[in-house]
């Protein structure tokens, strides 16, 4: 039987662990960061687009410099991106005003797809045994968050794409514009995703938490399912 007494501690110690859950931030060095631009481009060659993850797909041997110092709590990184998909098209086309000429740059069509790198993404080799299902299962979700963005990117962008139009005397300037266009949608898309990475990693990565990180996989994968895949 609990008197009164137990029934307050109890009540008490369960209300300061709910505000020092919900209190709870991620330290500097884990936060959630849009995709930097790469030192090495090359790297990008064996990215993939969105699929279910292995350990082999963490190829990288060290983390980004400003996170290295770092490397004993971390369990991994995963290096994600978005890209243009390659059924894209972008046009330039040459018309003539009077005696001027001008090239109109244009977008056709435009689809975005989430890709892991294997190349800049670590996995730390000293993580144990016990815990690899669970990490890989988190960067898994991380991954799936990214191609919730670039789908709902693509509707979006092919919204915006209909009223644009690139006017310029040369047609490099007009696919340097297109090029810019198409990266600060990226940018800023992947920039709103924060939030949500973030959200995500403080409900799961500050405390061990299997039940909460299943409901956040079975919520994206709920929301995928809901979106079409990208054509």
């Amino acid at each position: 039987m609990i008197n009164t007494i137990q029934r307050r501690f109890i009540t008490g110690c369960l209300f300061l662990l709910a505000l020092l859950i919900g209190c709870a931030r991620l330290p500097d060095y884990a936060m959630p960061r849009a995709g930097l631009q790469l030192d090495d481009p090359a790297i990008i060659q064996d990215a993939f687009a969105y699929r279910q993850l292995t350990r082999a797909d963490f190829q990288a041997t060290t983390l980004p410099p400003d996170q290295a110092m770092h490397a004993a709590s971390i369990n991994a990184h995963t290096c994600t991106r978005i890209r243009p998909a390659r059924n894209s098209r972008f046009t330039v086309s040459r018309t003539r005003y009077g005696e001027s000429l001008f090239y109109i740059g244009g977008i056709e069509r435009t689809t975005f797809e989430a890709i892991m790198i294997p190349g800049c993404s670590w996995w730390n080799p000293a993580m144990p045994d016990k815990n690899r299902s669970y990490v890989l299962q988190h960067e898994q979700i991380h991954f799936a968050l990214v191609e919730l963005t670039a789908r709902r990117l693509t509707a979006t962008a092919r919204e915006a794409a209909r009223t644009f139009m690139a006017i310029h005397p040369t047609p490099e300037a007009a696919r340097a514009e297109i090029a810019a266009t198409v990266r600060q949608w990226i940018r800023s898309a992947m920039d709103e995703s924060l939030a949500e990475h973030t959200a995500f990693d403080e409900d799961t990565s500050l405390f061990h938490s299997p039940q909460r990180q299943r409901w956040w996989m079975e919520k994206v994968d709920g929301e995928l399912a809901r979106l079409p895949e990208n054509d």
